[in-house]
């Protein structure tokens, strides 16, 4: 089943029916492998520049997590996070608590966008348009704050590029759960090129299937608040 890589707390996992699987690509799967100690320390670096933009995303009925985006500070979460609410309550990186209102919310995409009552975090930048997809293969990594444990960091590889009912969706292995919905899918650049929104899982909870909503599709939610 696909569930959502959902808000923790008192929300139950989003179940959605077989026809609204991801369709079958034509990219094959990639094994994670080792990484080299380069590659481990681009990645410390980048989750070092990146972690201070995640935040926790608060609600009556549970938490997810969100991105503070560059320029303006606004933050991106997934709409199951924020659904049927127009504030919720933001705490950021550093732990400071403010309160934040639902500017947008696509349920098709599962985007919304927050506009926090304060400085909530540093921001991050969305990957190029001009710069294409991640290619399979690619090392990535998700921060959020699955289960409630806030900036937790999890890696993997871009394994394929998936449909579901006409939305893209990345595939990625770095592990996600229940309380990464809404946060951060960044490349070694330190730029964001995805938000988790669901998982694949014949339980609820991580089996290596996890799917981002890309950042072009960030993009075009923004333009809508702009």
């Amino acid at each position: 089943m696909i569930v959502a890589a959902a808000a923790s707390g008192a929300i139950s996992a989003r179940v959605f029916a077989p026809g609204d699987e991801p369709a079958a690509g034509t990219t094959t799967p990639v094994r994670t492998s080792t990484p080299s100690a380069g590659g481990e320390r681009a990645l410390e670096d980048a989750v070092r520049q990146t972690a201070p933009s995640v935040v926790t995303v608060k609600t009556s009925f549970g938490q997810g997590s969100g991105v503070v985006l560059q320029p303006a500070g606004l933050i991106v979460t997934n709409e199951h996070v924020v659904s049927g609410v127009t504030r919720v309550e933001v705490v950021s990186a550093t732990g400071v608590s403010m309160s934040a209102e639902v500017l947008a919310a696509d349920g098709v995409q599962d985007l919304a966008i927050l506009r926090p009552a304060g400085n909530a975090g540093p921001g991050v930048a969305l990957v190029e348009d001009t710069v294409g997809p991640p290619s399979i293969g690619a090392a990535v990594y998700a921060i959020g704050s699955p289960f409630g444990f806030e900036n937790t960091v999890t890696a993997g590889v871009v394994s394929a590029f998936r449909e579901q009912s006409g939305r893209p969706l990345i595939q990625f292995d770095a592990p996600i759960n229940p309380g990464n919905s809404g946060g951060g899918l960044f490349d070694l650049n330190g730029e964001l090129i995805g938000i988790p929104t669901l998982i694949q899982s014949p339980i609820p909870g991580n089996v290596g299937l996890g799917f981002a909503v890309p950042a072009s599709r960030v993009r075009a939610m923004l333009e809508q608040v702009s």
